[in-house]
């Protein structure tokens, strides 16, 4: 028998092979698993899903809109203010000889207040520094206060050229004249008599008649010698 030889009882010998078959399952098992596990792992897809944001619902233009505040600007009136000047621009060109009138003599105020309250055709003369003379076509009652039923003014030419005459009385106009025709019919033909003035009565329109400046109405009309007072109506 050799030295250190270790002797093993039958027991010793069969716990022995018992162990060395049981490490020897365990190694081979645990390999088979491990070997599994590394399987497993290379069949697993990764997927990487990207999420959209979050949807913030705005509300629509046609909801801001509705829930806007409305806001309500008043209307604004605007007060006319009496120019004698535009008056006259806006005032008749032609005046009916007999025609119906109805004749005020009054302040800015009322004039303004006849001429758009009546609605009508209208002449306007300054009578004097704080009073106008306001002519209204037709028949028509202001306040309490009884219309003159006469229109006078001064006669400067007469003409059957409509056109000329016109032209007369705008370049009178232009100069601050109180400037209209007279339309009327003789021996079967119409004329027109060019007219400066507008009077309630005989006698203002003869004061006027006195103070015009001659030269410079006989050149504005073209004319070559004074005119005179005259009725326009009735």
């Amino acid at each position: 028998m050799a030295r250190n030889q270790i002797k093993l009882t039958d027991i010793q010998a069969r716990i022995l092979a018992i162990l060395i078959i049981v490490l020897s399952v365990g190694f081979v098992a645990f390999s088979l698993a491990t070997f599994i596990l590394v399987q497993t792992r290379r069949n697993v897809k990764v997927e990487v899903i990207e999420l959209p944001p979050p949807r913030v619902e705005t509300p629509s233009a046609e909801l801001k809109t509705a829930e806007k505040i409305e806001t309500v600007q008043a209307p604004v009136y605007k007060v006319e203010v009496f120019d004698y000047k535009k008056l006259l621009v806006e005032s008749v060109e032609v005046v009916e000889r007999g025609a119906v009138v109805s004749v005020y003599v009054v302040e800015p105020e009322d004039a303004l207040k006849i001429i758009r309250g009546s609605n009508l055709p209208f002449l306007i003369h300054q009578y004097d520094d704080k009073t106008y003379t306001v002519c209204v076509l037709g028949d028509y009652k202001y306040s309490d206060l009884s219309p003159f039923r006469t229109l006078y003014g001064v006669l400067v030419f007469s003409t059957t050229n409509f056109e000329a005459a016109l032209q007369r009385v705008i370049a009178f106009r232009s100069a601050g004249y109180s400037a209209y025709l007279m339309k009327f019919q003789r021996e079967g033909r119409t004329w027109y008599s060019l007219v400066l003035g507008v009077f309630a009565d005989l006698s203002s329109a003869e004061t006027y008649n006195s103070k015009l400046n001659w030269n410079e109405v006989m050149k504005l009309a073209g004319s070559t010698r004074p005119g005179y007072v005259g009725r326009i109506s009735p």
